[in-house]
């Protein structure tokens, strides 16, 4: 009723389906946030795909915490429109008040961020009625395993795992529904391509063609109707990431013989300690198994010995937590002796894209830059 009769004082563009729609901000993790130039149709096709794995529809409440800078917004509130989900926004993060908007709104779904979920787990959460949270799901980073099995335990048992990333948009990546999640042994995959989605395992950096054998490490690359167009005003970087109807998602990680995906790490974030190639997922993966690690972050640090010093940025859950016992509980492991940190630091806090994502960058540049 409050449009009726409203008039517009500008004459509106004719569009086409290509056009820009919008340019949607990287979350900055692995460096100054990137314009990513999404069209319409891409828009609308993210609409539609992402209905299904996040089970949206007329009856169906999430409680909203990204900005339209973000893909994640797109990612939610999108498909929330097209069926008229409900949406609660908040203005900002904060675990306990979440926790608490989730029971009064009795929410549907809860999807959030590893880091996240870390944060709302060390909450709480028994003491607030959550029944109506019929699926809870993950996206942007690689999850460990132990958090995953609290989500199930304290949260909702069906979990689903959702890959993308803002060039992606959400129906050009992976999906791990429930059911798949329930697999032991495929419990540390991201899924399988969604609907008219296509996933490859490549020689990094290589053709589209360059397949490497299952099993086998290499570049992750995509392609699926949501995928963006190129960035805003860096040709170079667009001709890198965009080739044909790919996106080349400088992911390392290996494809198994039944199609599922796995991440091992970012090739940004690759360590190199005495020669050997180290990434930081598996070891962040086995401290925060610990009872006393609330988060971590690992990352290398130059060393005139070893090249770079795997070092550890730990914090503790539990004050007491020291240095020479997470030293002794990753010489048990299996991680390999090059694996292990070096180095364990404790800290207060760690430094955070804006989607909630821990920065390893970011720690890196400050931590170098101290020691200068």
């Amino acid at each position: 009723d409050d449009l009726n009769g409203f008039e517009l004082d500008f004459e509106p563009m004719p569009l086409a389906a290509n056009d820009t729609a919008a340019i949607v901000l990287t979350s900055g993790t692995t460096g100054v946030p990137k314009g990513v130039m999404h069209s319409h149709r891409g828009m609308v096709e993210g609409a539609r795909g992402a209905v299904y794995p996040f089970q949206l529809g007329p009856s169906s409440t999430i409680v909203h915490l990204f900005t339209t800078s973000f893909m994640g917004w797109y990612n939610l509130a999108l498909p929330a429109l097209n069926v008229g989900t409900k949406m609660v926004f908040m203005e900002h993060w904060d675990p306990l008040a979440y926790l608490q908007k989730l029971a009064e709104e009795r929410a549907t779904l809860v999807l959030l961020v590893p880091t996240m979920w870390r944060m709302l787990l060390q909450q709480p959460v028994e003491d607030y009625d959550l029944s109506s949270v019929t699926l809870a799901g993950f996206a942007g980073e690689v999850m460990d395993v132990a958090t995953l099995r609290a989500i199930r335990e304290r949260v909702c048992a069906n979990v689903i795992n959702a890959y993308g990333t803002t060039e992606t948009g959400p129906s050009a990546g992976t999906v791990m529904f429930p059911a798949d999640l329930e697999r032991e042994e495929k419990i540390q995959s991201i899924g399988k391509p969604m609907l008219n989605s296509e996933a490859r395992v490549i020689i990094p950096g290589a053709g589209i063609d360059d397949e490497v054998p299952f099993g086998e490490e290499g570049e992750i690359i995509i392609k699926g109707p949501s995928r963006a167009v190129q960035m805003w005003e860096d040709p170079p970087l667009s001709r890198k990431v965009f080739r044909g109807d790919w996106w080349y998602s400088g992911d390392l990680g290996h494809m198994d013989e039944e199609g599922y995906l796995y991440i091992h790490g970012r090739v940004d974030d690759m360590m190199i300690t005495g020669g050997i190639n180290v990434l930081p997922a598996p070891i962040e993966e086995l401290l925060l198994s610990h009872d006393g690690v609330s988060e971590c972050a690992v990352i290398g640090l130059p060393d005139p010995e070893w090249g770079q010093r795997i070092t550890a940025f730990v914090i503790r859950a539990n004050e007491q937590l020291t240095a020479e016992e997470l030293d002794q509980f990753a010489h048990r492991s299996e991680l390999a002796n090059y694996q292990r940190p070096k180095e364990y630091r404790f800290v207060t806090e760690l430094p955070r894209g804006s989607s909630g994502k821990t920065s390893r960058k970011t720690l890196r540049d400050q931590v170098v830059a101290t020691q200068k």
